[in-house]
């Protein structure tokens, strides 16, 4: 069953309807061929399903369609909060990282500026399809939200962000003594509601950068033996704190 996001504004609660235009509508009446009586899965973006069946169809300039709503659940998000500082790796792996990343879970990713970055410039277009494509993921994997894609930013103003989320680290490829493993065996996964991490691009931090997260007491952290690339690294490192917030094999 197919499942769209809207705006809470559209949804009448007390005439049991809710009203679907611009891209949704135009998704389901061209690409989905809706017709009155399917079956249909909306979200308000807040946590709450509404599971519907199209009443009305409106296929003129401006299409529209109408909802009934059948029945109303609501979406379990994990209860850790997980922002990632990415930064901006070459060609289309962005895209890669939002997609996967949102389908494990993550709550926010905020691209960065670094030192080894190859790409210095986001446009808005960029930026629009990255959000875009976090819709669609979010979609695809049932969420009960959209996993907000910030605009980019440098690394001392991500530095400065995450310090206040509960558990902050650098997974860093010169790291040899410290393993994300052993930095979430000293916590009580359960009291921590936040969580952020920072992942380099395909030249990974510099020293310098490492210096800074030093400096603000960010531990760095090995992910194992193997060097993995940046738009993997995120992911790996998503699961294995879902995993330990218990958001895994439930």
């Amino acid at each position: 069953m197919p499942k769209y996001f809207v705006i809470p504004g559209d949804i009448d609660k007390m005439g049991g309807i809710i009203h679907i235009g611009g891209e949704n509508a135009d998704h389901l009446l061209t690409v989905m061929r809706a017709r009155p009586g399917d079956p249909i899965i909306v979200c308000d973006g807040n946590c709450m399903d509404y599971y519907c069946e199209i009443a009305n169809v409106f296929p003129g300039r401006d299409k529209r369609l109408d909802l009934k709503i059948l029945t109303e659940h609501a979406v379990k998000e994990p209860g850790l909060s997980v922002t990632l500082y990415q930064a901006l790796p070459k060609a289309g792996k962005m895209e890669y990282v939002i997609q996967k990343c949102v389908e494990m879970g993550v709550h926010k990713i905020v691209p960065i500026h670094t030192d080894n970055s190859e790409i210095r410039e986001l446009s808005d277009a960029k930026l629009y399809r990255y959000r875009k494509i976090s819709e669609a993921s979010a979609k695809q994997s049932m969420r009960g939200i959209i996993p907000h894609v910030g605009a980019p930013v440098s690394i001392d103003q991500a530095i400065t962000e995450a310090s206040g989320y509960g558990l902050v680290f650098v997974p860093y490829e010169n790291e040899r003594r410290i393993s994300l493993k052993n930095i979430l065996s000293k916590k009580n996964m359960g009291d921590i509601k936040t969580a952020a991490f920072f992942i380099g691009s395909e030249g990974g931090f510099s020293d310098a950068e490492a210096g800074k997260f030093a400096k603000a007491d960010i531990p760095c952290v090995s992910l194992g033996a193997r060097i993995l690339r940046t738009e993997t690294a995120g992911f790996a490192a998503l699961t294995v704190l879902m995993y330990a917030g218990g958001e895994l094999g439930e």
